[in-house]
């Protein structure tokens, strides 16, 4: 049996192959690595020029492929490179035995060829998965969500095979910060599939807005993720089919990050309510991927063809040094944009050197926004005479209507007469019992909470001063609205709850979903001063 940690190498075809024997000449391959990718053209020019030596390829077709930093030409070790931006040579493989084991180009046939069953028994698995999920779930609609990359590009072509028809509807949700290759393909792609039902939503906000509000994301605190990428999804996930719900078809594989590899085939979505995920190639390795693509003539993004690696976000905190040196090459512009913007917060934050605090790639690592005391800070005064009594000066303006938003999910607000500004019974919308009592002060910017029932009270006044902060630092991200499975929440202009559709299910006020339940409230943690006693 082969060993599939391992790639093998035909010496006859002069392609990888999957398994220890090549199936179209017979022979027993040798054994090289564990992955692979194939090198392009213009991937190769660039690296040629950049290294300032001519690789003795153009492409796959004569033999060079590449793990990682290091390329392979037909099946030998030819240079090691930097992986920390620029390329640079740091190993030199290059020998009499390496110059002189050339072979003949080969093409897509023989690869395939080469690779037949391996490529056959990954395709028949991913199919049977595919159909059995749709077969168990009958009441949700299968979708496939296709970001651009190489692996939805692989899961559209086996979901449109598996289930015999390509009126499969592709969602797409577009952060605004995608590789303009991306959009080039989407575009492509949508005119090549015109079959395809094809739906793009986006978030409105200005991506460098938000992060002037609430900070670069960062590995710790990926808030980019929620604002730009689930909230567009949800929207058009929810409009789909309702409740009965969707199963999404994903290009998830566990190779791709140590996140990734303790993941189940199936998913339950925490943030997109009624979405079901689904992952056909969760097993798959690099290698699978390209080759699948290749042999299938599937169209895939011309990114991959300069030599990025993954194509996410142009300014995704996760990304590589290596593909962060594509970007300033291939999209300046964009990338001079980012660093002005990273160079001007690092300043403004304080640090002594702020472009080599951005060239090191340390804002990827924060924890929160960094700038100035933030307003998630309110004081707080407690009662001496009655412990159920709080009050709270904030120090962003309200009026009536804008606090009570924030209190809907508890339960049905009962307003009570008073002289003095408003006055609130929150009721269990159940059992019609009292929760507590809200009182606003306006002339003094102050809110007033007596806790009623003795059931998890300090659960209670945790949520209660959660949703307080809430008001205090929103920014309207809208990362809240795409938890909710009622569709109650709208952010447009300002954040208000529809207390017909609201059920009083929580999940914009759990931390279950999103950390802190709040985008912005998550992005403002400072260290010590979080746990302040006198502070809420």
């Amino acid at each position: 049996m082969s060993d599939s940690k391992h790639l093998y190498w035909c010496p006859n075809c002069n392609v990888p192959l999957l398994n220890n024997k090549c199936e179209n000449c017979g022979v027993e391959g040798f054994k090289i690595c564990s992955d692979l990718k194939p090198m392009f053209k213009k991937e190769s020019s660039f690296i040629s020029k950049e290294v300032e030596r001519q690789l003795p390829g153009s492409d796959w077709t004569n033999g060079l492929w590449m793990r990682y930093k290091t390329i392979w030409w037909n099946g030998k070790r030819l240079l090691r490179l930097s992986a920390d931006g620029k390329p640079k040579i740091i190993k030199d493989y290059y020998n009499n035995e390496t110059l002189n084991f050339y072979k003949k180009p080969v093409n897509k046939s023989i690869l395939y060829k080469a690779n037949k069953t391996k490529i056959k028994k990954l395709e028949n698995e991913a199919m049977i998965f595919i159909r059995e999920i749709v077969k168990k779930y009958p009441n949700r609609k299968p979708i496939v969500s296709f970001s651009g990359g190489k692996d939805s590009a692989v899961v559209s072509h086996l979901v449109r095979k598996s289930l015999g028809k390509n009126n499969i509807t592709h969602i797409f949700g577009d952060t605004t910060m995608e590789y303009p290759d991306t959009y080039n393909y989407i575009r492509s792609f949508k005119e090549n599939y015109y079959q395809i039902p094809f739906l793009m939503d986006s978030n409105k906000h200005n991506f460098i807005e938000m992060c002037e509000l609430l900070g670069p994301p960062s590995r710790i605190n990926a808030w980019c993720c929620s604002v730009f990428k689930s909230r567009a999804i949800a929207k058009i996930v929810n409009e789909i089919n309702g409740k009965d719900g969707v199963i999404s078809f994903e290009g998830i594989r566990k190779r791709e990050s140590s996140r990734r590899r303790n993941r189940n085939r199936t998913y339950i979505n925490k943030k997109i309510v009624f979405q079901l995920s689904a992952y056909p190639i969760l097993e798959w390795r690099e290698i699978d991927v390209w080759i699948y693509l290749i042999v299938n003539d599937i169209f895939y993004n011309k990114a991959y063809k300069k030599g990025f690696t993954r194509v996410g976000c142009l300014y995704c905190p996760n990304n590589v040094p290596y593909n962060e040196y594509l970007i300033s090459k291939y999209y300046p512009k964009k990338s001079e944009v980012w660093l002005n913007f990273l160079t001007e917060y690092a300043r403004k934050i304080g640090k002594k050197d702020p472009e080599e605090y951005v060239l090191s790639g340390a804002w990827k690592m924060r924890v929160g926004k960094s700038i100035g005391k933030s307003n998630a800070y309110i004081e707080k005064r407690e009662c001496f005479r009655d412990d159920t009594i709080y009050t709270y000066s904030l120090n962003k303006s309200f009026n009536e209507e804008s606090i009570i938003q924030r209190f809907k999910p508890f339960g049905k607000l009962k307003k009570l007469s008073t002289l003095n500004d408003f006055k609130y019974l929150i009721e269990n919308k159940k059992n019609k019992q009292s929760i507590f009592m809200l009182e606003g002060s306006l002339n003094f910017q102050k809110l007033k909470i007596t806790l009623l029932s003795e059931k998890y009270r300090a659960r209670l006044l945790k949520s209660i001063e959660r949703q307080i902060r809430k008001f205090q630092v929103c920014v309207l991200c809208g990362a809240c609205a795409s938890v909710c499975p009622q569709g109650a929440i709208n952010v447009d202009g300002e954040f208000k709850i529809d207390e017909k559709l609201c059920n009083g299910c929580k999940r914009c006020i759990s931390t279950k979903y999103i950390p802190f339940s709040c985008i912005a409230l998550n992005s403002t943690r400072q260290g010590k001063e979080f746990k302040s006693v006198n502070r809420i």
